[in-house]
């Protein structure tokens, strides 16, 4: 590499007593584009934060051959810097239209607004697909627009260096893929260097380069292809080997000695795994008990028969007519703003039906107390965790077996064994704040089991959560299935986790386009290489 426009050496990054990353050197040239990988927790943001000179840290950072050792130092070069921070509208403000939040960034950055810059800023509107909706507020945007607001917003001074912080976490693939055509074009016109943090490895596969996080440290860095490569020798078909140094996912086995089994290409979630073995970080097994109610599972646990949401003018969901079986995963597919979670929100009644007709174990639902009636049977992971973020791990799963009206003896058995059994039992006492978002997530679904219920509709959520806790959540939902024989009905944006469901909805613009088995669609579409390509061109093909 001729000299670098960012070189970062040594930088450690500390919060009183913990250590955010330490040591960490990377170089970057003009035009290329770096993406972190890594745990929740990894050291990711610590380092891009440092980079942005927004915190203080130790060690070195040159950029544009202008050296900074704290954000002191790096104010002078703040006008080629553009970081976007991680979380959905984080830099938006809900009331502030499309091009009320450009002239507010325009302002702040002391940007003249002259035709140059009026040309420019079309453009991004233009490249991101707002054009026709400067006058649409921030909160009545989707996710996908939002994010991408939030992009053309860090892009309107015209950065050298781009700092983004998971952009696309809770992002349907088509905006993915629409924001990845934004960076590609600055890339090529405005020569922009680029260190984008994502937990999506088909997306970490576009990049230049790959750094791989574990710890508070950079372990690995690369060409996607050569870090797969040096752990293609631990990937292996799904066995039941008994050797103890393995993990077991639902798809792959991975260990560093030989086993008896064929060997599975890997993609880059294989590292995390490999990885984790190697230091000795392999995760609890997760259990499930049977289920002490002998109440029986019902063969139609859900149906909707034409099914409407209307917000005025605006209609949510259109006649959407849909099953869901007892001992079934079905996954609810689609962009952001398809209708997925109004759709699970009415299941709920946390919306009311405006048209259709809809049965829940067996029952027609035509009143508040028919709901009120069935709430002890059906359990909710929401899309951002319903947690009391004051009280303690324990403390919350106390609470939510209060509402239920679980007896405090069976209450306590329960969090003890769900505690065990789902490998959160040591941050019993702490806040959720505080933990990963895999810990919160694994409580949060205890929470919404400690009443046993028969029937769990869960909202996107493994959203930002990293591969390992991923593998887990998914085994935790195969066994629930297959001990407790309840239906399950899951939105996600990770297109590989289609590949679990028995079932896919998919919806688009409120309307249903597909509602098929998995191995259905890959017949249909035999060129795809994954579901996420299945995704975008079933889109795509419905116009």
């Amino acid at each position: 590499m001729s000299a670098p426009l960012l070189d970062v050496q040594n930088v450690t990054v500390r919060y009183k007593e913990t250590v955010g990353i330490r040591d960490a050197s990377l170089r970057a040239g003009e035009g290329e584009i770096l993406g972190f990988i890594g745990a929740d927790g990894a050291g990711k943001s610590s380092l891009m934060h440092a980079i942005a000179g927004v915190i203080r840290f130790e060690g070195m950072i040159r950029f544009r051959d202008r050296t900074f050792r704290s954000p002191r130092q790096a104010e002078a070069l703040k006008p080629a810097i553009g970081l976007m921070p991680q979380g959905i509208g984080l830099v938006l403000y809900r009331n502030l239209t499309v091009a009320e939040h450009l002239d507010f960034f325009a302002e702040i950055r002391n940007l003249k607004q002259d035709a140059a810059f009026r040309a420019y800023r079309q453009k991004l509107l233009e490249m991101a697909g707002l054009a026709r909706f400067t006058d649409r507020a921030a909160g009545h945007l989707s996710g996908g627009m939002m994010q991408k607001l939030s992009l053309i917003c860090t892009l309107l001074h015209r950065p050298k260096l781009l700092l983004l912080d998971e952009p696309t976490t809770g992002v349907d693939p088509l905006s993915r893929l629409e924001l990845w055509e934004i960076l590609q074009q600055i890339r090529r016109e405005e020569g922009t260097t680029a260190l984008i943090s994502t937990a999506y490895m088909q997306e970490a596969a576009r990049m230049d380069r790959l750094l791989l996080f574990d710890g508070g440290r950079i372990i690995a860095q690369g060409r996607a292809e050569e870090l797969t490569r040096s752990v293609r020798d631990y990937c292996y078909e799904p066995t039941d080997c008994p050797e103890s140094r393995c993990i077991r996912t639902l798809d792959t086995t991975y260990s560093l000695e030989p086993l008896p089994a064929p060997k599975k290409e890997p993609g880059l979630e294989a590292l995390f795994f490999v990885e984790a073995i190697r230091r000795g970080k392999i995760p609890p097994a997760i259990e499930v008990s049977p289920r002490e109610s002998a109440e029986p599972i019902p063969p139609v646990v859900m149906e909707a028969r034409g099914l409407t949401k209307r917000f005025g003018d605006f209609i949510a969901d259109d006649h959407i007519d849909m099953r869901l079986a007892g001992g079934e995963i079905l996954g609810l597919l689609g962009a952001n703003g398809a209708g997925k979670t109004t759709f699970i929100k009415m299941l709920l009644g946390l919306y009311p039906i405006d048209e259709g007709e809809l049965t829940l174990l067996g029952r027609p639902i035509r009143s508040a107390a028919d709901r009120r009636e069935l709430k002890a049977r059906i359990g909710y992971v929401s899309q951002h965790f319903a947690l009391y973020k004051d009280m303690t791990v324990l403390e919350n799963l106390r609470y939510f077996a209060s509402i239920h009206r679980i007896p405090q003896a069976r209450a306590r058995e329960r969090i003890r064994r769900y505690a065990e059994e789902l490998g959160f039992a040591p941050y019993l006492h702490a806040l959720p704040g505080d933990l990963p978002l895999g810990i919160n997530q694994r409580f949060s679904l205890a929470a919404a089991l400690l009443h046993e219920p028969v029937v769990l509709f869960l909202d996107e959520p493994t959203s930002g959560v990293d591969a390992i806790a991923r593998a887990q959540f998914w085994q935790l939902l195969q066994k629930l299935k297959e001990r407790w024989g309840i239906a399950i009905l899951i939105t996600t944006h990770y297109m590989s986790e289609a590949e679990y469901c028995d079932r896919v909805v998919l919806l688009k613009q409120g309307k249903k386009i597909a509602d098929d088995t998995v191995e259905n669609l890959h017949r249909r579409f035999p060129e795809a290489k994954s579901f996420e390509e299945i995704f975008l061109r079933f889109y795509k093909e419905d116009g």
